[in-house]
């Protein structure tokens, strides 16, 4: 399972194939809950989702499309990867480990380009074009 955050949110399961998220709200409120294992109090997806202008069930809008998502993780093996939307508190925190997040694997690869840069400019290259690939 991967976590794709350049262009637009997406989830691809183990098997290679998107995971259907559903509507852009959904998209939306998966980009503003990508903050790895921290917990995303309710005001901002409402915000990310609504602005300044929620509707007046907001908060149940919002509980259903947290309900699906974690439907859609269950019925595509997120916990076998460790990966679990929970509900803290006024908040929800999408816990999962930083490497299935495409943007965390880049960062990594990065720092491994730099370091090697100086005393080995050709493994740099590779890991700076296998980061390219993966953005």
């Amino acid at each position: 399972m991967e976590f794709r955050v350049p262009g637009a949110v997406a989830v691809v399961a183990e098997d290679g194939l998107p995971v259907p998220l559903g509507p852009a709200t959904r998209r939306s409120l998966l980009a503003a809950l990508l903050r790895p294992n921290a917990p995303v109090g309710v005001e901002r997806p409402t915000e990310a989702l609504w602005g300044e202008d929620p509707p007046r069930h907001a908060r149940t809008v919002l509980q259903g499309h947290v309900s699906r998502l974690r439907a859609l993780f269950a019925e595509h093996g997120a916990p076998a990867h460790g990966v679990e939307l929970r509900t803290q508190g006024q908040a929800y925190a999408l816990c999962l480990p930083a490497a299935l997040l495409d943007a965390h694997r880049f960062e990594e690869l990065l720092a491994r380009a730099r370091a090697r840069a100086e005393r080995e400019p050709a493994g740099a290259a590779a890991l700076l074009r296998e980061a390219l690939a993966r953005a």
